[in-house]
């Protein structure tokens, strides 16, 4: 055996000794706390001086800022508010951009823990002890931070009772404990966020749900207040119409993305039923000495549209099955890219680069 060969040998095992192992949220664990802000500057500083910085259980605390385009000064106001980090876009690219852009940076930074929540001051910062709670125990991957939204809230009553009603239908769909859905004050474990995926354009809170229930993780509830806005009004409620079409399409399609043959088998068994009793009425009026030809027709298309769908729904399952494997794939990435730490990422560096340089040389440097 060579010396070049035991020199690669050596490498690899150096190198494995320092990749990611499976991670689970620690007693002493470090929480990034990720504010998402459009225009904010008036409020922004408020909440970052409310966000508590000694936590029991928690080593460290990091806010990271998101700025989103703004206008005003609200980097400025953050990083003088004492903000770890800001993650600053040139323009504005909506809440799930930032959401996005949040999460990454959190996970680069180590982060056990992650809440996230608004800079509009309608989230109490001073909860969030309450909010990572069970994810500290180890009692859930999401924790939700939901409102009372039987009581009387400074929102509208549309707006409380249209969230009341597209929550219900998301528990009886999802089968999960859910009773405030568009609730933004949310807290992820490390491990919940890597297998998460937002893909949306306009906001995160409805499709994190969908893909939690369909990764099967924990999501618990903890009640907060329904603080009012100290200043302008919300964005992504400004229009009620616009924002359940847009919420609700979106919604849709991730669910149809996560269970599509669910989906398409019951549509394909309603149109079935729907040709048996066309079927059935033709035959009656046949044996009445009528024809009743519209009725043969119609259990004719009802039976080709069933067919029809019943097929899409397993052409859609198949790309389903492609879609989980790569957000299997996704997931690994993102642990070799953030479990890592960058002194153990520039060691691994260091080290390939020894290990060609002996596979080259062979056992002599020279």
């Amino acid at each position: 055996m060579s010396a070049s060969t035991v020199d690669n040998r050596e490498v690899v095992s150096r190198v494995s000794r320092v990749l990611p192992r499976p991670t689970t949220v620690r007693s002493g664990c470090k929480l990034a706390v990720v504010i998402s802000a459009l225009d904010e500057a008036e409020t922004i500083g408020a909440v970052i001086a409310e966000v508590p910085r000694r936590i029991p259980q928690v080593d460290e605390v990091e806010v990271i800022v998101v700025d989103d385009g703004s206008s005003d000064a609200t980097s400025i106001m953050a990083l003088a508010a004492g903000a770890d980090q800001v993650e600053r876009h040139r323009s504005n690219r909506g809440l799930a951009a930032a959401f996005r852009n949040g999460m990454n940076a959190a996970l680069a930074a180590g982060a056990d823990v992650v809440v996230h929540l608004d800079a509009d001051g309608q989230h109490d910062p001073r909860l969030i002890p309450s909010l990572i709670a069970p994810i500290v125990r180890g009692e859930a991957d999401v924790v939700l931070g939901v409102r009372p939204l039987a009581e009387t809230m400074s929102a509208s009553e549309i707006r409380r009772h249209g969230n009341r009603i597209g929550s219900w239908i998301l528990r009886k769909t999802l089968s999960m404990p859910i009773s405030d859905a568009t609730s933004g004050y949310r807290a992820f474990s490390r491990e919940a966020l890597m297998r998460l995926t937002v893909i949306s354009d306009c906001t995160y809170t409805l499709e994190t749900l969908i893909r939690a229930a369909r990764l099967h993780l924990s999501v618990r509830e903890v009640t907060v207040p329904a603080l009012s806005r100290t200043n302008g009004e919300s964005r992504m409620t400004r229009s009620v119409v616009r924002y359940i079409s847009a919420a609700g399409g979106q919604a849709f399609r991730t669910l149809l993305h996560t269970k599509p043959l669910s989906v398409f088998g019951r549509a394909a068994l309603a149109m079935l039923m729907v040709s048996f009793g066309s079927t059935l009425w033709f035959l009656v009026g046949y044996q009445s000495g009528g024809m009743h030809l519209p009725s043969l027709l119609a259990a004719l298309l009802a039976f080709v549209l069933s067919m029809g769908l019943f097929m899409c729904g397993l052409i859609a399952d198949g790309v389903n099955t492609n879609q989980r494997l790569l957000e299997e794939v996704l997931f690994h990435l993102r642990r070799v890219e953030h479990d890592v730490p960058p002194a153990a990422r520039r060691q691994v560096e260091a080290l390939a680069e020894l290990g060609e340089v002996s596979a080259g040389h062979g056992s002599s440097p020279w």
